[in-house]
Order: C-alpha cells, then sequence, then structure tokens
C-alpha cells in the first residue's frame, strides 16, 4: 500500500513540475540547444588495436553558462558495426576553459571508418532575462572512429 501512496506521489510532483514549465509564466522558461550552446564532435583514427579519443566539446553562446553540478555525461555508446571497443560505456564531462569536455577512449577493431553513436545528456544555465533557470537536455552524439593498418 505505501508503494502506490508513493508511487502517486511521484507522479503528482512530475506532472506539477511538467506543468509548471509548460504554463506561461510557470517556474522556468527552456532554451532551444542550438540557442543556447556550440557543440562540435572530433572524429578518431588509430591502427586497428591501438587506442584512440574522440572528443565532443559544448561551449555556452552568450547568456548561458554550462551547468557544472549537473552529472554532464554521455551514455548508451555504440558502435553500429562492432569495429569500435569503448574504455567505458559512459563518459563523464569535465570543465576545460570554460567548455565542457567530453573524451571518449576508443580502440578500433576492424580496418576502415565506423560509426558510432551515444546520447549526450548536459545541463546549462540560462541567465538572458536577469533570472537563472536550469535546463537539462539530451541530444544524439554521432562521430566516426577510423581504423588504420
Amino acid at each position: 500500500m505505501q508503494w502506490i501512496n508513493c508511487r502517486t506521489s511521484f507522479r503528482l510532483i512530475v506532472s506539477l513540475a511538467v506543468l509548471g514549465f509548460a504554463l506561461p509564466g510557470g517556474v522556468g522558461i527552456a532554451a532551444e540547444v542550438q540557442d543556447a550552446v556550440i557543440v562540435s564532435v572530433e572524429d578518431a583514427s588509430a591502427k586497428v588495436g591501438e587506442k584512440a579519443t574522440v572528443v565532443a566539446k559544448i561551449t555556452a553562446r552568450e547568456g548561458y553558462r554550462i551547468a557544472e553540478d549537473y552529472r554532464n555525461r554521455i551514455t548508451t555508446l555504440s558502435a553500429l558495426d562492432d569495429g569500435v571497443e569503448f574504455e567505458n560505456k559512459v563518459v563523464r564531462g569535465s570543465m576545460q576553459d570554460g567548455d565542457l569536455v567530453f573524451k571518449i577512449r576508443v580502440t578500433p577493431k576492424k580496418p576502415g571508418a565506423h560509426a558510432i553513436n551515444g546520447v549526450l545528456r548536459f545541463g546549462f544555465i540560462n541567465s538572458l532575462d536577469g533570472d537563472y533557470h536550469l535546463d537539462i537536455k539530451w541530444m544524439p552524439l554521432v562521430a566516426t572512429v577510423t581504423g588504420t593498418e
């Protein structure tokens, strides 16, 4: 019985939070990702069996800043053709010169270009209107790892 009450309470809290963001004058104003940040990805290349690093960088535009206290991360890393091995399936981001940087350690297992993908999850602070709003976003990560001989 307590589980049902807890579950119902959780649903109510989530529903009210979503409603607060959806209504005009609600709790916060969500920003579009392309207006708030610039995302860049550097593909990697290495000999088959040697380690390489794919680098993804998120830079905040003017009026925004990265939410450093949020658990910024890349999850669900995979290679479409099983041609890449990942050191970790989840990669945490770190702040470097004001940018959020993700270093994805990979090892090509076969020669050629291999598409990899994952999910970027990050937070940023919107301060354009003089008030501060936390936005949590996700977006797909797509990169290429090339194995050479």
